[in-house]
């Protein structure tokens, strides 16, 4: 879950602007296992944002999306959609790949529908978590246009009566920290803005928010990670070298037999 406690939105019942709000972001996912396979895993998610005193929702979207089980990179197949629209989806979906490289990735957007680079900007400590290290990697998503929409001229400032058409204009300043081992996200914060444009200036603002994951997410986060991170190394490397160890005494045992086999008798020898 992440969490503002000085959101500014637009109520579009009370028509005014909220400031100061406390704002939840919820999402919630859900494996289509008929889709997935061996190779992908197909996800259905719901996210929603809302101001939590007043239990008034602000924003909501859904997405159908398959991602490579090993690479976490997002495959454009199963009917992979963005509010029901089909939306070809590319770049790394809700994970990195196991073993994170210290590089720049791609990383869907899904209010853009645009793959976009997030670059790599060092390794941090995860706040709260003293040892705890993760790779820190930066989005940002400059000022797009993702909507329009008619909205009174008396909100906007504007002389006259009735609507006028205004772009949405959206931008965000996404930061993960991300485990090196299994690729999943340890802590996030995004910083994020919708705001009214008309004729090239801004009118209104819609949405403005610092989003972090709360403490609570973080911690499960990193329990999570941690025993996984542990299997997957005793998978990539302990089990290996065990492995090897067993299968060098089953070789030496096989040939010692071998020979004690083809040794002639000792009554034979001369």
């Amino acid at each position: 879950m992440n969490r503002s406690e000085d959101a500014t939105y637009f109520n579009v019942e009370e028509m005014e602007v909220i400031e100061g709000a406390t704002v939840e972001a919820h999402t919630t996912l859900r494996a289509d296992v008929r889709a997935s396979t061996d190779e992908i895993v197909v996800w259905d998610e719901f996210r929603w944002v809302k101001d939590v005193d007043r239990d008034f929702g602000i924003l909501s979207t859904t997405r159908h999306t398959a991602h490579d089980r090993v690479t976490g990179e997002a495959v454009d197949c199963c009917g992979s959609s963005v509010n029901e629209e089909s939306t070809p989806q590319s770049g790394q979906a809700f994970k990195w790949p196991f073993l994170v490289e210290q590089r720049d990735y791609e990383f869907f957007d899904s209010t853009v529908r645009e793959a976009l680079p997030i670059a790599f900007e060092g390794v941090e400590e995860v706040d709260g978590h003293p040892g705890v290290e993760a790779y820190k990697f930066v989005q940002v998503v400059e000022p797009t246009v993702v909507e329009t929409r008619e909205i009174p001229r008396s909100l906007l400032g504007l002389d006259g009566e009735g609507d006028v058409t205004a772009d949405i204009v959206y931008s965000n300043t996404r930061t993960y920290w991300i485990d090196p081992i299994t690729g999943s996200p340890l802590d996030l914060s995004e910083e994020q803005r919708r705001v009214a444009v008309v004729d090239g200036e801004e009118r209104l603002v819609m949405f403005e928010a610092t989003m972090d994951f709360t403490d609570e997410t973080v911690a499960e986060r990193v329990e999570s990670a941690v025993d996984s991170g542990e299997k997957i190394v005793l998978i990539r490397s302990t089990l290996p070298v065990v492995l090897l160890a067993v299968g060098g005494g089953v070789v030496l045992l096989g040939l010692l037999l071998y020979l004690a086999r083809t040794r002639p008798p000792a009554h034979a020898r001369t």
